[in-house]
């Protein structure tokens, strides 16, 4: 059918109607225009999404640890800023104790080229918070890492949250299928286990109490950090004598633990520990003269009473269906002290 021609007239009178509208519209002045603007319901909350495919999850992996791995132009509060946009939870409380008691490492600024991970599991389903876990390979001490990654809401990006050696002889259990993701567990529940995860650090850390561990059926305290931990303490304990006694506690600090589901029913639980090492000064002792690492974080290097040391450990704990739950990784970073 041939398109009705639009006359001049009937295009005029329909002009006059518009511009008398638009007229009424000014002269009804803002009450009109508040009326008119913004009705519209606020689009809801992005609360579910579909979770990232295995190269996205990589390539945020890969972004976060080359950024964490970057050397900062400024001063120490430009570099602990930048520590914040890249790391959350334990993995930031880590670095902030090691940036204020490590000594800066002269060198070159050009960014180094950080291990490729590989991601091992992402969290279950399309709510928030989400995971991501991630392995590197630092080949030159040939230790393999394990990183977490989290996004507590749509709008927050990911951040690391923990990042944790693996001991040597250790292994992480299978977490499923990639593609159908692994869920996250409320740490402190049984989830079906025979403890929680939480009463599981908490067993480990009271393990490694010195000089009167107390032992658990249920958690086992053998693995190289137990070892290593326990050693250092006799030693130290030897080498005081008479002059002081040495006691040492491990604190569960779990606000921040992030638990995974495991393929076989188990849990795998990032969390983090802080120990306390006491030196109390004997009345024969009169004095203690402490090593560099010790002065460094007191602030002197004679004693007189006693001495404080406060250390952050971040472990990596197996809890199995069936048999003794497990350390498999950890580390621990001077954090802070005091002496009188």
């Amino acid at each position: 059918m041939t398109p009705r021609p639009v006359t001049t007239s009937t295009s005029f009178a329909r002009l006059l109607a518009s511009t008398t509208l638009l007229g009424a519209l000014v002269l009804a002045g803002c009450g009109t225009q508040d009326a008119l603007v913004g009705l519209h319901p606020a689009p809801p909350e992005q609360t579910a999404s579909a979770p990232l495919d295995t190269e996205g999850a990589t390539a945020v992996a890969a972004r976060l640890l080359a950024a964490a791995d970057a050397p900062v132009e400024g001063d120490a509060k430009a570099a602990a800023a930048a520590r914040a946009e890249v790391l959350t939870g334990d993995a930031l409380k880590v670095a902030n104790a090691e940036a204020a008691h490590s000594a800066a490492k002269p060198g070159t600024t050009e960014l180094a080229s950080a291990p490729t991970p590989t991601v091992v599991a992402q969290s279950q389903g399309r709510q928030w918070p989400r995971a991501i876990l991630a392995t590197t390979l630092d080949e030159p001490t040939t230790t393999q890492w394990l990183h977490v990654m989290t996004s507590a809401k749509p709008d927050q990006p990911f951040r690391i949250a923990a990042s944790v050696p693996m001991s040597p002889e250790t292994e992480l259990p299978a977490l499923g299928a990639q593609l159908e993701g692994a869920p996250l567990l409320d740490t402190t529940a049984k989830n079906d286990l025979p403890l929680s995860p939480a009463d599981a650090v908490k067993a480990y850390a009271a393990g490694l109490a010195y000089p009167k561990p107390r032992a658990s059926t249920s958690v086992a305290v053998d693995d190289p950090f137990a070892q290593r931990l326990r050693t250092a303490a006799a030693v130290q304990a030897k080498t005081l004598g008479a002059l002081a006694t040495l006691t040492t506690t491990h604190t569960p600090v779990l606000e921040n633990a992030i638990t995974f589901r495991l393929a076989d029913g188990g849990a795998v639980t990032f969390a983090l520990m802080s120990r306390t090492d006491a030196m109390t000064v004997k009345p024969k002792g009169k004095e203690l003269t402490l090593p560099a690492e010790y002065a460094k974080l007191v602030g002197k290097t004679k004693v007189t009473k006693s001495v404080t040391l406060t250390s952050l450990e971040p472990i990596v704990l197996v809890v199995p269906r069936t048999g003794k739950a497990e350390v498999i990784g950890a580390r621990d970073v001077p954090a802070a002290g005091k002496a009188r």
